[in-house]
């Protein structure tokens, strides 16, 4: 897909007297109903956003790359703010905020920016990482931070799964119901399983998916469909079949929120380049 046809809307210049702050968060998504703001529920921005009203003395919008859903973490999210403060440097933030804000969330870099960036509007490429271990490797620190399984499948089967979904597709056997996206087509640059180690020592299977935005659940619907599919032998050439059916029906289960970390967000134009170039249109 050419990112000319990304239909993203066109930058608005920063208002007079304005600065622009981006910030890179890290948060314990079990913790809050998602990453934006809602009437019912707490939310990751809105807590920022209180937080950053008790440091300057100024109510803000927080602007992120993208949502996240109730449950699910992020590594690196990256957000930004408008404000009218001229005094306080950009790099003051990070500090500042941390010893206001919750110890489940964390700044990990703040710095001054031109309207030229934009959080969600500038973004090239999202990163997302989902983590299963074996119940019987489950430690006490796991809880609500790792999935679990009885067993891992083939990490073969599974990779074979993963491969299917690098390039462009329309992913709507994979979206929840609740999607309001008009287009369902999106690029995948990276799609792979890895077995890892946790920092005691215990196998970690992982999932890493690279692309340049997502839908509703996509994410833990891939998850949950790839590990249910390889648990009960469903040939790669069925997988692809049901990717390309586009009836949601034909999904299997969508994996818990407690696996899955927005990982890293790329505003590097160059980085994924090659995908355009070499054109990967299904």
């Amino acid at each position: 897909m050419a990112r000319s046809d990304w239909k993203r809307p066109e930058l608005e210049m920063l208002g007079e007297g304005l600065r622009r702050i981006r910030l890179t968060v890290s948060y314990h998504g079990s913790h809050y109903s998602g990453w934006q703001k809602q009437s019912n529920a707490l939310a990751v921005a809105e807590v920022l956003e209180k937080a950053v009203e008790q440091m300057i003395g100024e109510r803000v919008e927080i602007v992120g790359s993208g949502r996240t859903d109730s449950g699910v973490h992020a590594l690196a999210q990256v957000c930004h703010m408008d404000i009218a403060n001229q005094k306080v440097q950009a790099s003051v933030f990070r500090c500042a905020l941390n010893r206001l804000l919750p110890t489940d969330i964390r700044i990990l870099d703040s710095s001054e920016v031109d309207g030229s960036f934009h959080a969600r509007y500038t973004t090239m490429a999202r990163v997302y990482r989902y983590y299963f271990k074996q119940e019987e490797d489950m430690t006490a620190f796991d809880d609500q931070l790792v999935a679990k399984v009885k067993h891992f499948p083939s990490l073969e089967v599974l990779n074979g799964y993963a491969k299917v979904l690098l390039g462009t597709h329309d992913f709507t056997t994979f979206t929840a119901s609740g999607d309001v996206c008009p287009s369902k087509w999106r690029d995948i640059y990276e799609s792979y399983w890895s077995l890892e180690t946790d920092r005691w020592g215990f196998p970690l299977l992982s999932y890493t998916i690279c692309g340049n935005a997502f839908l509703y659940k996509m994410v833990r619907s891939l998850v949950g469909s790839m590990m249910e599919f390889a648990t009960k032998g469903v040939p790669v050439e069925e997988f692809s079949a049901i990717l390309e059916s586009k009836e949601r029906s034909r999904a299997g289960r969508t994996a818990s929120a407690s696996g899955l970390y927005l990982y890293r967000i790329s505003y590097d134009r160059d980085e994924y380049a090659w995908f355009e170039e070499v054109g990967h249109d299904s």
